[in-house]
Order: structure tokens, then sequence, then C-alpha cells
């Protein structure tokens, strides 16, 4: 029974050959195939390596002439001569020819194999081989056909599977690689997407990039001290002091300011702002719009021109407007301005009013007194110098407000600190000294206290908020100088300031 073995080439099964060959011929890739040893039979008188079989196996060939030749060197001759008869399987005396050869420093041509057919050498060197390559790459096969025959003494048939070897070589060394449709569109699909990504991603930095360009730049312009940063207030919708409206520019006419000092906000929205010497008292909606406007007459006591300087503005639940100057508390209806008998209190100049949550009037009075008033304009009770008598300084100008408690805030402009009171006028404690830290005063100008208890201090550097116990949290940067704030029952901060305008805030 036969045995088989593989093609190394294309792996495909190969029959024992029917008498010892060394070389037989792959019928499925046409590439010259060597017999391992156990599988060839006893030696015979046929032919083994033809030339053609022994052109394409050169490289087997090349590797056992070297293995014998380092035998040979080691002086182990026999074993170089038994080399050759295995795996070339050539006849003893030739075997021996070639061994003596390579003792002798004689140069063996490896392409030189008996041809048993012709009984002829065949040697086929360099320069023939490449002279027969030219002829079959110019198509004149019969003439390399012939010229093999001749340089070779090779039969017909052994020459023409000689040249069918040496065309495909030729074929495969010339031809170049040609893709299919598929593989062709799967490689310029390839290309285009790694152009498209690499595009992309170019596109992208640079996006990147001028975005962040163009933020810095935009972040200069608006943050604070910015020459956009009256623009940006209001629609920033980020930040934490949110600006919900701003409106007012200078003037005397309705709607426009002159030098306005004081604010107040009414339990329907209305805002009402004040000048400062003008005598000028204005109402607006909630959205900013004008409604109405008084001229506030002073006496002549107490100004020459007859206009008087508003130090403080309040507004109560029930619709009366307080406005004071002249060290009085001067009253208007709302419901149809008309104006009410003021209220005088005996050795009390009035320069502050604050409207408590049970709707009682506290007031400041000669510089730093702190008193409640009955609504008859009776005291009952008042704490005199106030801020002097804690501060062991003067005060001349002092700004009240009050929590939702009823304490009350005292701000010394003159001392830089703020003094707290209960509802029955004990002192509670004080916060705050002058100076140029973020937490320090340098100067007062109003005081103002929201819903959460948190307290805000106007000062020229911004609004300065503190916790309920006097702690610093944070200054909120205004535009110009804010001499009127008061919060409204929707616990927004309405401010006006010297640029001339109001300013409202959702504060969080």
């Amino acid at each position: 029974m036969s045995k088989t073995f593989h093609c190394p080439n294309c792996a495909a099964p190969l029959q024992e050959p029917a008498q010892d060959q060394g070389v037989i011929s792959c019928a499925y890739c046409h590439s010259s195939v060597i017999v391992p040893s156990e599988l060839r039979r006893s030696p015979s008188a046929e032919p083994i390596l033809t030339p053609a079989e022994s052109l394409f196996n050169l490289p087997e060939l090349a590797a056992s002439l070297r293995q014998a030749a380092d035998l040979t060197r080691a002086g182990r001759k026999e074993e170089a001569v038994q080399l050759l008869l295995k795996e070339l399987a050539m006849e003893d005396a030739e075997a021996r020819r070639i061994i003596d050869q390579m003792e002798q420093g004689q140069i063996v041509q490896i392409g030189e194999v008996e041809n048993r057919f012709s009984s002829q050498a065949a040697t086929l060197n360099g320069e023939d081989a490449q002279q027969i390559l030219e002829l079959i790459g110019n198509g004149e096969e019969e003439e390399a056909l012939r010229r093999y025959r001749q340089l070779t003494g090779a039969g017909l048939e052994d020459a023409r599977s000689a040249m069918a070897a040496l065309q495909t070589a030729a074929s495969l060394l010339e031809q170049p690689v040609r893709l299919s449709n598929q593989q062709t569109t799967r490689i310029a699909k390839g290309a285009a997407s790694v152009f498209a990504i690499s595009g992309c991603l170019t596109f992208l930095i640079i996006t990147l990039v001028s975005l962040l360009t163009l933020g810095i730049v935009f972040w200069a312009l608006v943050s604070d001290g910015g020459p956009l940063e009256s623009w940006w207030q209001p629609l920033n919708p980020f930040a934490r002091d949110r600006v919900i409206l701003v409106f007012g520019k200078q003037g005397i006419g309705e709607g426009t300011f002159d030098d306005p000092r004081r604010i107040a906000v009414d339990s329907q929205g209305n805002i009402y702002v004040s000048d400062y010497r003008s005598g000028r008292v204005q109402q607006f909606d909630g959205q900013g719009n004008f409604l109405n406007l008084w001229i506030e007459e002073s006496s002549k006591q107490f100004s020459a021109s007859s206009k008087p300087t508003i130090h403080s503005l309040a507004v109560s639940r029930d619709g009366i407007l307080y406005v004071v100057y002249d060290g009085m508390i001067h009253r208007r209806n709302m419901a149809n301005g008309e104006e009410l008998s003021p209220l005088q209190v005996d050795r009390l100049s009035i320069s502050d009013v604050y409207l408590t949550s049970n709707n009682q009037l506290a007031v400041v009075a000669n510089g730093d007194d702190l008193a409640v008033l009955n609504p008859d304009g009776t005291i009952e009770w008042m704490v005199k110098d106030a801020i002097e008598s804690v501060a062991g300084e003067s005060e001349l100008s002092a700004y009240l407000g009050g929590d939702g408690l009823g304490n009350f805030y005292l701000a010394g402009s003159f001392v830089s600190s703020v003094f707290k009171y209960s509802p029955d006028g004990k002192y509670l404690n004080r916060f705050g000294s002058g100076g140029e830290d973020a937490s320090q005063f340098r100067a007062i100008n109003a005081i103002a206290v929201d819903s959460q208890g948190r307290i805000y201090v106007s000062d020229i550097k911004g609004i300065m908020v503190f916790n309920p116990d006097g702690q610093y949290l944070r200054t909120i940067n205004v535009p110009g100088v804010v001499f009127g704030m008061d919060f409204g029952q929707d616990d927004r901060l309405y401010t006006v300031s010297n640029q001339p305008q109001v300013v409202i805030y959702q504060v969080r």
C-alpha cells in the first residue's frame, strides 16, 4: 500500500513515488518536492533528478552541499559522501567526485547534475539562465526551448517542463500585484476614512483653540471691572446673584434720576426712588415703567431752596409712603397720592426709618440713637448712642435694617461696623471693621436683610454679604456705588446707584 506525504508549498497530498526518486513534481502547484528518504524505493538505474528538477531544487542542493562541505572540512569525508547519496540520490562515484573537489578546494558547480536521459552533463549557469529568461520575456519561447536544450542537453519533455517553470517564475517576477475591484474599493474607502478622520480632528482642534481664545477674551471683557460688565450682568444665566432688571438714566424728567439715593418696594411690587436734593420721589411698576412723580417741599427753616435732602424711604403694607427729611417722617397715601401729616418727635432729628414685620416704625435719630415709635409717633423704647456706647467712638451717620425675627442692625459709616440689637432694644453682637480685606468695610452706605437672615451691607467696594452671625460670605460686584437697598416680598434685592439706575437682583 502506497504512502502519502504533503507538498510543503500548497499542502496537497502526494503519493509515494513508484521508483527511487529524490524529487517529484506536485500535480497541483507544479512545485518540485524532495521525497522523504524513508519513502524512496531501492536504487535503480533510472534517472533521479532531471535538469528541470535540479534547477528548481537549488536551495535544497545548496543546503546539502554546504553540509557536505562542513563535514569534509572536519575530516569526515565518508559522512559527506553518504549525505549526498541520501539527500540528492547521487551515484557513489559522482558523490565521491564532488567531495574530492571540495577537499581540494576546487569550485563545485551546484547546477551540474548528470542527466540520465541524455548521458550528458547538464550545466546552466546564471548568465545562460538570464538569456533564456530574456527570450521568454520577449515571447520567443521556441528559441528559449532550443537554447535550453543546447546548453543542458536535456530531452524535449524535460526542456518543456523547465521552460514552463521558467515562464512561471518570470511572470511572478515581472507582473505587478493586481487587486480586485472589491479590494481596490476597500483600500479607497480606508484611505478616505483616514483623510476624513484626520480632517475632522484638525478642524476640531482649530475650533476648540478658537473657542478657548474667544472665551478668554469674552471673560476679560465681561468680568469685574471689564468694559462690558454692566451689559453682561443682566444676561448672565450662571451668576449667583443674577440681574433681573435694570432701568433708569440721568435726567430731571419723568422716569429719569438726578443723584438717586433711596429706594423702597411695596407689597404690590411697585418701586419708589427718591433723588437726594431735588425733592423728587418717583413711583414705577415692577417692570420699571414710570407711574407717578411727587416733589417734596422743605420748610424754609431747613432749606433756603425749599428742596429737601431726602435721607430715607419706606412703604408700609397698607400703602403709606414714609419720606424722611428735615428731621421728620413725612407721609403720603399711595392710593390717591394725598399728603398726610408728618411724624415729628421732640428732641429727635430722624435720619433713617425702617418698618418692622409688625408694621412698627424703627428710626435712627441724632446720629446713632435707636428708637421704636408707635403709630402716633410716640416713643415705645429708645437706646441712646446705640453705636458709641458699644464702640467707644461717636457715629454721625448710621443706617438701619432689620430681619424677620424683629432684630435690628445698625451700620456705622464712621466706625465701620454693624451692631445687632434685639426686638426690645438689647445689644447682642457686633461684626466688621475698617480695612482693605475682603471682609472689611471702607465706606458704608446702606444695609438690608433678606428672608434667610443674611445681612447685606452696601460699601464702596460692593454689596458685602454676611450670615446672621456676622460671618463674611461674599461680595456682590455692582456697577457704581449702591446708596439704597430694599428687599421686596419676592425676596429680590432692589438697589439704586450713582450710575444712575435701578438694578434688581435675584440672590441665592
